[in-house]
């Protein structure tokens, strides 16, 4: 099996809506994604986290609310990101790359290359690249949850034939389910127009900087390069080998 998958956590996924990282959940997904490295699948993370880790490590100092506090807890907390998927996949003997990307990055010709030939050498090597948004010397990509849209570049870069966003909602919904109990889940969208965005809404999460919003539009991104892309319940049990085998969720 050689299929190529993307698979970006936010932040609410890989804390479960706590303070700081959740290691168990974290092994959870290490473990899924260790099944399917072994099983021959080329997998590549897209993590976010940083910040809520910053904070944590840093025991959630009072900062002023400015960009450059965010740069200082990403600065702080991306060791301990990137230290935490290294433990993790170390029980398995799994060797990950970290890269810190931004859309500059990717957006210069040059640098494209580079970043692609980065990422295909690691997989090549059956390392598992580990990629965040280099947030530390970032200032839109914080403010609006890149990562998202971070994820389908990426997922274009390395010729992914999966896309996976995975988040603390079950999917795309007809109205916001935090509002609306009545709301109805999406089961497959066709072709993102105006009103799928509008039904996407704004910002998830007090510890995550993306939404919907941002999920729609990365999706946006990606399909139309062909890379099918799902938006999925990162807490729900084997939802990654799941996806990779085509069954329901």
């Amino acid at each position: 099996m050689n299929k190529t998958i993307v698979v970006k956590f936010g932040t609410s996924t890989l804390t479960q809506g706590t303070p700081k990282l959740n290691s168990p959940h974290m092994m959870e997904i290490v473990r899924q994604i260790a099944r399917l490295h072994q099983e021959g699948f080329r997998v590549v993370i897209v993590t976010s986290g940083a910040i809520a880790a910053g904070r944590h490590y840093l025991n959630h100092p009072t900062l002023p609310p400015t960009i450059a506090s965010k740069q200082l807890l990403a600065a702080v907390g991306q060791s301990q990101l990137i230290q935490a998927w290294e433990r993790l996949f170390a029980i398995y003997d799994i060797h990950i790359g970290q890269l810190l990307l931004t859309r500059a990055d990717i957006e210069d010709r040059e640098r494209f290359l580079n970043a692609r030939d980065t990422l295909h050498a690691l997989l090549d090597n059956r390392i598992i690249p580990v990629i965040n948004e280099n947030d530390a010397v970032a200032t839109a990509e914080i403010k609006v949850g890149d990562n998202d849209n971070l994820s389908a570049l990426v997922a274009i870069l390395v010729q992914s034939d999966q896309l996976y966003l995975l988040t603390d909602q079950q999917g795309l919904f007809d109205s916001d389910p935090r509002k609306n109990p009545h709301a109805q889940l999406i089961a497959e969208v066709a072709q993102i127009t105006p009103e799928i965005r509008q039904i996407a809404g704004g910002s998830g999460t007090t510890q995550g900087t993306g939404g919907m919003a941002t999920k729609v539009a990365a999706a946006d991104v990606a399909t139309r390069s062909g890379i099918e892309t799902i938006i999925a319940p990162g807490n729900r049990a084997n939802v990654i080998v799941d996806l990779a085998y085509q069954k329901p969720i």
